[in-house]
């Protein structure tokens, strides 16, 4: 019974979004009807898990609102190598996973025990070949011998960390939330140079590590 009514709410929870338009694609919204967002949320917060609304995880993170999810993902969309910093539960890298059957995906977790609650999730999603977690320090950029064609930073930075840029494939694609009390979703791409275009206003918390929000000045 519980896990009907977890369905129908993330079904409304869907409907809503690709009636407002944040859902685009049917890849993103078959995908979002598939990840249940109350495995993706800290204890006490299922019962509102398909609110468009963030909600914490552990040690200070969150889990971003849907129609943001929506947002990333339909940005990323189509992908071959996917690198994003800042996994959290796991909850966009699944849905994201869902949308590009065949694409792969390396996330890193600053925190071991985030990692690991994000690592089950995978496993039961049945995208754990295809996902995997590692604990590191994302804002160094990705620690593989293959440049991605796409890297999602979750979390919040002054300005494009360009640690991470410099390791893009050409051709590539980063979303990331650049500012610092508000910021704007940016998708930016490798093209020779840096072009940047926004596509909406969000809250994000700070980007962590070597080269994070405190690394600027």
């Amino acid at each position: 019974m519980i896990s009907n009514v977890y369905e129908r709410e993330r079904n409304r929870m869907v409907d809503i979004l690709v009636q407002e338009g944040f859902i685009k694609s049917q890849a993103v919204e078959q995908a979002m009807r598939r990840v249940p967002r109350h495995r993706f949320v800290a204890k006490g917060y299922e019962a509102v898990a398909y609110e468009d609304a963030p909600f914490p995880t552990e040690n200070g993170q969150t889990t971003s609102a849907p129609s943001i999810i929506a947002i990333m993902c339909e940005a990323a969309l189509p992908f071959s190598l996917m690198f994003e910093v800042g996994c959290g539960y796991g909850y966009l890298v699944s849905v994201c996973a869902l949308a590009q059957p065949n694409g792969k995906i390396i996330t890193a977790e600053l925190y071991e025990n985030i990692a690991t609650h994000a690592a089950k999730n995978f496993t039961d999603l049945g995208i754990d070949d295809r996902v995997t977690v590692i604990v590191f320090d994302g804002s160094l950029g990705p620690p593989l011998n293959t440049q991605p064609d796409t890297i999602i930073i979750s979390a919040a930075a002054p300005e494009v960390p360009h640690a991470v840029f410099e390791k893009l494939a050409e051709g590539g694609k980063m979303i990331v939330p650049v500012g610092t009390d508000v910021q704007e979703l940016l998708l930016v791409k490798k093209k020779g140079a840096m072009i940047t275009k926004p596509l909406i206003p969000c809250i994000f918390v700070p980007m962590q590590g070597t080269y994070g929000a405190g690394h600027y000045p």
